[in-house]
């Protein structure tokens, strides 16, 4: 930005990087580059870790058919010399040994703090069986037909690439060609001016002859810039088709995220 250093009078020169009339003439390999999509391609890694987390929930459907066998344990801690409870009104209770009680749980406690008390210690096992088990065989159907969408996905998917890529290799040997045309064309409209210019000079033609070769030659120079954009926009549709547009223009994404 020229901020407050722009006036009406200021002269700006722009100095591109790149010659906008060079361009690289590819020599396009359409398998390679479907390969390269498909090593490169996002939705593809999205496609295929689907089909992972697809196959994960169909084991685990399975697995839930199954018989089941749970292993419960518990531990704990009691005291040897508490003294019941005492209800008001009911005249008395019985501890576990058969004595008066009229007392609380506080000998109890004071074994369990100090670790006087005894330990008790429960070990078992649950085994069950599901019968009929409706609800398993269904969720296994399910993820069955999950994991067969998946797949199907991925291989439209890969089909929709391989055409895609096709299509912009297509393009771009097209947009080349147009190049060539148009710089043929731009060659012969400057010669046939050249010449109307020398006739013009030994009395053999007009001004207005050569006015209207300078237009020919003019509507060559148009049809190739538009030829040299048409090419520029095929090479950047084949990159982002093969998934390489990033790395063309050496851009790395965790770099490149500091700068937002």
């Amino acid at each position: 930005m020229l901020g407050v250093r722009l006036t009406s009078a200021s002269h700006l020169e722009i100095e591109p990087t790149d010659d906008p009339i060079d361009y690289v003439n590819y020599e396009i390999d359409v398998p390679m580059a479907a390969k390269r999509a498909f090593e490169n391609r996002p939705e593809l890694a999205l496609a295929r870790y689907e089909i992972e987390r697809q196959e994960v929930e169909l084991r685990f459907a399975k697995n839930s058919r199954l018989p089941q066998l749970d292993l419960q344990a518990s531990f704990g801690q009691r005291g040897n010399r508490g003294k019941g409870v005492f209800i008001e009104g009911f005249g008395g209770g019985r501890d576990s040994f058969g004595t008066t009680t009229g007392k609380n749980f506080g000998d109890s406690f004071k074994d369990i703090d100090s670790g006087k008390g005894g330990e008790d210690l429960t070990v078992g096992a649950v085994f069950s069986i599901p019968l009929g088990n409706v609800a398993g065989r269904h969720g296994v159907s399910r993820q069955t037909l999950e994991l067969r969408r998946a797949k199907t996905q991925l291989l439209r998917l890969r089909q929709d690439i391989i055409l895609e890529v096709r299509d912009r290799a297509r393009n771009l040997a097209s947009a080349q060609e147009g190049i060539e045309a148009a710089e043929r064309r731009r060659l012969a409209a400057a010669e046939q001016l050249r010449a109307e210019r020398v006739r013009l000079e030994y009395g053999e033609s007009t001004p207005f002859n050569v006015l209207l070769k300078e237009e020919d030659l003019v509507e060559a120079e148009n049809e190739k810039i538009g030829a040299l954009q048409l090419y520029r926009t095929s090479v950047v549709d084949l990159n982002r088709a093969q998934g390489t547009i990033l790395k063309r223009r050496n851009i790395v994404v965790d770099e490149a995220a500091v700068l937002r």
